[in-house]
């Protein structure tokens, strides 16, 4: 898309448009048998097998998904580099773009019917967020990328699985001034010792805090218009208590995609998915509440994004 029409992603949203976004990728790919090392997780996908990856991008376009997020989830150089990948930082980061581009050329759509936003991620290796690289490492880090995905066509970006304060506003800082829109993703759970308290979901390298405090401190320091501002990867019912959270911080537009099922050593067991029909009245609560774009993190598949597309409440809308 031309910067135009990525302009055009927040006139839709400012007009009240409800847009429906795609579910699970990583996940997905595993449910098709793509292997997965804890270390790169899905970041070997784009070098091994695009195919699948082209063909889960395809599902969520059939599926009736406008906004995609590329595979761009573990491409940083601190997720690549150890893995002896740190050369074809930039080439992956393309590909998981290109990867979408195909899909769209193939479906025969055009592809200014759809958004696709690059994924920056707080991944590090086996899900332990202690070995993020800190301070202007990390800030550098996420710039090389974003700005690798900007020159690749994404139409905005997507900042997954923000958990801290230090970590939120480094990734804020990166994608500053490239002209996109941006979609902040908090991640959350219940806290252990108060089933009252949502807190952050820290990953192995646990770094518990306060939802509420996150939120406040980086929503103070967003300075564009041109944000979303996401509860992701949080189980349903948690993801009500957050909405509730963030609406006493932030009166913008909202973006809500859950996941659903567990993890064992990182492979999603799918039997704990929730239904279809599940999946579709938790939405749609979120719909009403005004929540203006909804899809689905791990565990949600095609499936889920097809079944909220033929709802009558969205289609309505």
């Amino acid at each position: 898309m031309t910067a135009d029409q990525a302009t055009d992603f927040m006139g839709c949203i400012r007009e009240g448009e409800f847009v429906l976004m795609d579910g699970a990728l990583g996940t997905e790919l595993e449910r098709r048998g793509v292997p997965f090392g804890g270390e790169g997780w899905s970041a070997l996908a784009v070098a091994d097998h695009g195919e699948v990856i082209r063909q889960v991008h395809a599902d969520y376009i059939k599926a009736g998904a406008r906004l995609h997020i590329v595979n761009s989830f573990a491409l940083a150089r601190h997720v690549l580099e150890p893995l002896g990948l740190g050369d074809r930082f930039e080439q992956l980061n393309r590909r998981a773009v290109e990867l979408f581009d195909e899909a769209a050329q193939e479906s025969g759509v055009a592809r200014n019917t759809f958004w696709a936003a690059g994924s920056l991620s707080t991944f590090a290796a086996n899900s332990d967020r202690s070995l993020l690289p800190r301070g202007e490492a990390l800030v550098t880090n996420y710039s090389d990328q974003a700005k690798v995905l900007l020159a690749a066509g994404v139409d905005l970006f997507a900042l997954e699985m923000l958990f801290d304060i230090d970590v939120s506003l480094a990734m804020l800082t990166a994608v500053e001034g490239l002209g996109l829109p941006v979609m902040l993703g908090f991640t959350c759970e219940r806290d252990p010792g108060d089933a009252t308290a949502v807190i952050t979901h820290g990953g192995m390298g646990r770094q518990v805090s306060s939802l509420e405090e996150v939120l406040r401190r980086v929503i103070d320091a967003i300075e564009s218009n041109d944000v979303v501002v996401a509860i992701m990867h949080s189980e349903a019912e948690v993801t009500d208590a957050a909405l509730e959270i963030l609406s006493r911080h932030w009166d913008g537009p909202v973006a809500v995609y859950p996941n659903s099922g567990h993890f064992v050593d990182l492979h999603m067991q799918f039997d704990s998915v929730c239904s279809v029909e599940a999946f579709q009245r938790a939405a749609q609560k979120w719909i009403t509440a005004g929540v203006q774009i909804v899809g689905g993190c791990c565990g949600i598949g095609p499936a889920h994004i097809q079944g909220l597309a033929r709802c009558p409440d969205l289609r309505s809308r």
